[in-house]
């Protein structure tokens, strides 16, 4: 892979140990990596991504979180090979939890407003999926732009379930790939935030409902859903 093929992103806040580890990885190696700072302007994932993609001119970019770990040195090349060989858009690794377990296949969107995550991925399933994660994430750089980004109104959190509601209206394909796995480290600036994900999570899902009303059925089990967002964000609150 030559350096005008490949451009890592990297939004972080606060997890040093994280970047050190990625920055220590990347080095000496044929990729661009642009670290977007958001301790000063906290641009949250989805303005921060957004603002490294803007000045990007490779074919593809990685969007990835600062808590995600390589098992080796081939991981990201094998990707964009399997991406090219499939004539894919957009790729995603297999996460793996650091207690070994698998984290999903990519997610469905489920009608009440939640994500069902894919624990096991038969065959054609993965024309199914509705979206996949975006911790460690290829994608074509013309596809992201062309896409305008993710949406920054979501700051973080249910910004790549926006945005590939967008992405498969547009007819680009996508799958992820068990033959390469990453290690997530997941939670690890969140942990920090208290109420952070909760309440993102109870706003965010009115966003999406708003901006995706056919994807959506409001009725008893769509309110009861949201009721669930408010007492995590409570919980989360109050440490019940």
């Amino acid at each position: 892979m030559t350096k005008t093929e490949l451009s890592i992103i990297i939004p972080t806040l606060n997890n040093v140990k994280g970047l050190k580890y990625l920055l220590s990885y990347f080095k000496n190696k044929p990729y661009k990596v642009i670290v977007v700072n958001n301790k000063k302007k906290n641009l949250g994932f989805a303005g921060g991504v957004n603002k490294g993609a803007k000045n990007i001119n490779t074919k593809w970019m990685l969007i990835l979180n600062d808590d995600i770990e390589f098992y080796d040195n081939a991981s990201i090349n094998r990707l964009t090979e399997f991406a090219e060989k499939k004539k894919l858009d957009a790729l995603s690794p297999l996460l793996v939890n650091p207690d070994g377990e698998i984290e999903n296949y990519g997610y469905k969107i489920i009608p009440c407003g939640r994500v069902s995550l894919v624990k096991k991925l038969i065959g054609s399933e993965v024309n199914k999926l509705d979206g996949l994660t975006a911790a460690c994430l290829l994608i074509k750089t013309s596809v992201f732009l062309k896409l305008k980004g993710f949406d920054k109104s979501f700051f973080a959190y249910l910004e790549d379930v926006d945005f590939f509601i967008r992405f498969k209206e547009n007819g680009y394909k996508m799958e992820i790939t068990e033959s390469i796995k990453v290690l997530h480290n997941h939670m690890i600036t969140s942990k920090t935030m208290g109420n952070f994900k909760a309440r993102q999570d109870m706003i965010n899902w009115w966003r999406l409902y708003f901006k995706h009303k056919d994807k959506f059925k409001f009725d008893f089990d769509f309110i009861l859903e949201r009721l669930k967002n408010i007492s995590g964000f409570l919980k989360a609150t109050f440490k019940v």
